[in-house]
Formats: structure tokens, sequence, C-alpha cells
């Protein structure tokens, strides 16, 4: 495969990224925290668990905006979780389909316009091989999924290296998985 290499500040990069996440193909590209494999929830699972060779069991972040979060959710999102949002805060939380699922809202406005222009969720993991510590630099993705996918996002010089906290909101107190860039400690009993 022929991966395509392309730059977040060129024109036509968001119709290129939507075209893409559309195809159900995945996408490497800058996020808001780090550098993430992207593609459509839920076509892209199976595709996303190959390259990654990860494990049916451990589920994967899906970057939405604040509407598509609350119209996706059982009960009301706390607002104290809100206030994070967006940001780098992913919080799993139960969907009207009983899921327990991870939910980040991004605080960049580029990738916000990837996802109202594509209308659905996309799933988003650290650029590794499942196991493996995440690639943060354009070179070393290149060097291990450069053929793999069929589209790579360059970023900014200044490109996040530290992914988002990961918050499980369907307990109570809430519970801390990962801590990341944002501090929630507030929000722990």
């Amino acid at each position: 495969m022929e991966t395509m290499i392309i730059e977040k500040r060129d024109n036509s990069a968001i119709t290129t990224i939507v075209r893409h996440l559309a195809s159900n193909d995945l996408v490497i590209m800058p996020c808001d925290t780090i550098y993430g494999i992207v593609g459509g929830a839920p076509q892209t699972e199976i595709a996303l668990r190959t390259v990654k060779g990860r494990s049916e069991e451990k589920p994967f972040i899906q970057l939405m905006t604040i509407e598509m979060a609350r119209s996706m959710v059982a009960e009301p999102i706390d607002p104290a979780i809100e206030r994070f949002w967006p940001g780098a805060l992913t919080v799993i939380l139960k969907t009207k389909e009983n899921k327990d699922t991870a939910i980040r809202v991004p605080s960049d406005p580029w990738l916000i316009r990837i996802l109202e222009q594509l209308g659905q969720p996309i799933f988003s993991s650290s650029v590794n091989t499942s196991g493996e510590p995440a690639l943060v630099t354009l070179d070393a993705i290149l060097e291990r999924f450069n053929g793999t996918v069929p589209l790579i996002v360059k970023g900014s010089s200044d490109q996040g290296t530290i992914a988002s906290t990961i918050l499980d909101a369907t307990v109570r107190p809430y519970r801390l998985i990962r801590q990341g860039l944002v501090d929630v400690s507030s929000l722990l009993g």
C-alpha cells in the first residue's frame, strides 16, 4: 500500500482526511494531545485492531463533539466533567446501548471541523503496536507505519507528546485510569 503524506496546514487537509475516513480508511494524524491512528467508529474497529495488534478486550477512545457525546450517553454528563471539555480528558461513560465507552471532546478546532464534516465519532489510539511506547515524532511514525495506512498527516513542530487523562465515570467515586495532560484530582472522591 502506498501512503499519502500531507501537512495539517494544507488547505485541502480536512477534505482529504474526511474523504479517507468516510471511505473507512485509517489515518495517522495529529490530535490535540499526541499523534493518533484514527478511523470512523464503529466501522474501522477490526482494521484498527489489526494494524495495532490489539486484543478485542481493550476498547478504543472515541473522539467526538460535545453534541455527539451528549446524544450518545445514557444519563446526562456530570457538569464537573464537562468543565474539562473540550480538552485532554477522556471519560468512560455508559452509552444508551449500555456499553462503557471512552469519550473525549478534543480542544483542537481543526479536529472538531473534521468530526463535524464527517458527522460521526472517530476511534483514536496512540500510534504504536500494542504494548509498545507511543510514537510521538513524525520520523518514528513514518519508519514504522509508512505503507501500512493510506494517509499520514504531518503536524506542527510543537505537536503534543502527552496523552489524555482517562477517568472512569461509570463507578462512584470516579476512578483515575491514566494520568495524562489534565489534572482531575478535583473529580476524585
